[in-house]
């Protein structure tokens, strides 16, 4: 979240507003995900709901029932046309994504953004535990 305190450590190499959704992974209990959700929201973030997925009694929960990847592209989607004010069926974007093109999520997202958005998603960037390419 810009604040006054945060903008003398950041380095915005873009020139444009930038939107993190978080996924949680290995060792995140449901409390974590509470607190990390009223943390964004305490903090100014414009979509605190949006920024971490698998909030308990709220959608399908990550632990339970596994990952939906559906879900994480309703939330990119309300955050593009919301936040950023892009539409991704009409306006090219950019994507940098945490998590490998072998893993469930990530997997499974890189195929829903070329199903849904074609040619105007731009992977720029994917990073997980073995190694990253921009």
């Amino acid at each position: 979240v810009e604040t006054q305190h945060s903008r003398k450590h950041m380095v915005d190499l873009l020139g444009k507003k930038e939107v993190l959704y978080l996924g949680p992974d290995e060792q995140v209990i449901p409390e974590d995900i509470n607190w990390i959700v009223k943390r964004a929201a305490c903090r100014g973030y414009d979509t605190p709901n949006a920024f971490m997925s698998s909030k308990p009694r709220t959608g399908i929960n990550h632990k339970e029932f596994g990952v939906t990847s559906e879900g994480v592209n309703v939330y990119l989607d309300v955050a593009l046309r919301r936040t950023l004010g892009i539409d991704p069926t009409k306006n090219s974007f950019t994507i940098k994504m945490t998590g490998g093109p072998d893993g469930d999520v990530a997997g499974n997202e890189l195929k829903i953004l070329i199903r849904e958005y074609g040619k105007n998603v731009k992977i720029v960037g994917i990073a997980d535990h073995s190694g990253c390419a921009e």
